[in-house]
Formats: C-alpha cells, structure tokens, sequence
C-alpha cells in the first residue's frame, strides 16, 4: 500500500535521511530501528506531511502522492512520542476538537476506544500520565478512517500493562487492513507484533529484511585474538566490540571453515535477535 523509494531529507546541510526505500503493506507493521539520530522521525514526520522530503518517490495505493495532498492525509495518522495536546481541555474535549478535522470520524468507534483505553472523558489532559497520553493519542488516530499509522516511540517510558493494550490494539488494527510504520527502542514489542525491521544510520538504511530473517543469523561471541577465518566470512552482517571480546552477527550457516576456527577458538555462539541487529549498526563514538 505504501511504497516509498529513494525518500532524502535534509536539514539545511545535514542531510538526515539518506535514500530510504521501504514498503508497508495493508495489514503490516514495519518497524524502524536505529540510535538516536538515525533519521527515524525525520521520516515519520516527512511520511506524515510534517517535515520537507527533498528527493524520492511516495507511492500511496498505487498513486504517487505528495505527503502534504488531503487525498493522503485523511488516511494517515501520525503518533508521536510525546503527544501534543491542550493540557487544560477534558479527553471529551479534545476528542470533539479532532473529530471536527476529519470527515471520517467515527462516534462509535471512538466511544468504543474510550473504553478499550480505560480512558476517563471527564479527565483533565494535563493530568493524564505518561501512557494514558499514548493511549489518547491512539484513539484520536484510529477514531476515523485511516489506512496508515505512523508511530514514533509511542510505548517509550510507559508501564508493561500499557504496552500490551498497545500491543493488542496494534494486532486489532492490522487485521482490518490498516499499514503500519513504527520506530521503537522496545526490541521485545519489535519482535512481537513486527513483520519486517528497518535498521537506519546516520539516515542510511544498513539492514532490512522479516522477522524470519532475524532467525536466521546468528551471534558469535570470540574472544582475542579473532580467528582471521571469521574477520574474512562473507557472512558477516555487523559487529561490535566490549569486554575484550568481538561479538558477530553472521547469516547461517556459516562455511565449514569457519566452523572449525569458532571450535578451535572457543568462541560462543546463541540465537540472533532484534537487540543484536541494533547493536551491530548502532552509533559509536
């Protein structure tokens, strides 16, 4: 449903988004992943008509958009980390207020999320916490029509209750058709309700690939000095440093030689996961 080819933003000479290409596809989530910096919301926000996208091609139901065209928007809903809201109107309120900016808004659906948020409409936004705020700003993205969430860190800082009603709630919108692109640093959410990962760098995409993907690498954890089979494995997707040990992230299976050189150096191997996609690209000093 969302196609998006070569997209590249800048801020006057830094340039935060370098050639990202990814796809989002009805009843999909696409997860972002990436230090800070990385670009993620800067794309977000481009995706979202918030921020100038210099170069690419945006692709929406098979129709190339601007991401600032109505006939885009109106299906887009763009969540993020912090909610904005006006502290001192009621989650009634703030409700009415949104729903008079979309023409597809839903009265019952919204009464329905009120309830499924455990949301109190008589609550003062100011006093909302932390994961009360996501919650809101989900059911004002989700009481109209939309066909593709934006979600930048929404489960960032909030409790372990909160983030399985997100979880859940993410599940229930993906299987009425709704897209789905979301950066987290919450690597467990990632693998539970993600279908392809996004890993950025500096604005540059480094990794992209499925959750079955995922289970398909491997981590090797050798200490010095490195077996020179390894370095030279064209196997190798990332790595890192720490403790005086170098740990790789490889595709399997790894060649026969290289085998060996892991047994003969007592090298300790486990299953990849997406905390280990992430340290094997993230920022250095």
């Amino acid at each position: 449903m969302l196609e998006v080819e070569e997209l590249r933003s800048a801020y006057g000479r830094i340039e935060a988004v370098k050639g990202v290409s990814l796809s989002v596809r009805a009843g999909e989530i696409v997860a972002l992943v990436g230090s800070n910096g990385a670009g993620k919301t800067t794309l977000l926000a481009g995706l979202a008509g918030q921020a100038r996208l210099q170069e690419g091609r945006v692709t929406w139901s098979g129709q190339a958009v601007r991401c600032g065209e109505w006939r885009y928007k109106r299906q887009v809903s763009y969540v993020r980390d912090v909610p904005a809201f006006y502290g001192e109107l009621t989650v009634r309120q703030t409700m009415a207020f949104v729903a008079r900016l979309h023409a597809t808004w839903s009265p019952e659906r919204a009464a329905g999320l009120l309830d499924t948020f455990q949301l109190d409409p008589a609550d003062r936004v100011r006093a909302l916490s932390r994961g009360m705020r996501a919650k809101l700003g989900l059911l004002l993205a989700a009481s109209h029509d939309v066909r593709l969430l934006l979600l930048d860190e929404v489960t960032a800082g909030v409790d372990a209750d909160t983030r399985d009603d997100i979880q859940r709630f993410l599940r229930t919108l993906v299987a009425d058709g709704v897209a789905v692109l979301v950066s987290s640093h919450i690597f467990e959410d990632i693998e539970q309700v993600s279908d392809d990962i996004l890993i950025l760098r500096r604005g540059v995409p480094v990794f992209s690939g499925t959750l079955q993907d995922v289970q398909r690498l491997t981590v090797v954890v050798t200490p010095a000095p490195v077996p020179v089979e390894l370095t030279q494995s064209p196997s190798i997707v990332g790595s890192w440093n720490g403790a005086g040990e170098t740990t790789f992230l490889m595709w399997t299976p790894l060649a026969a030689r290289v085998e060996d050189a892991l047994a003969a150096s007592g090298s300790v191997r486990r299953a990849a996961t997406v905390r280990d996609l992430y340290f094997a690209f993230r920022e250095r000093a």
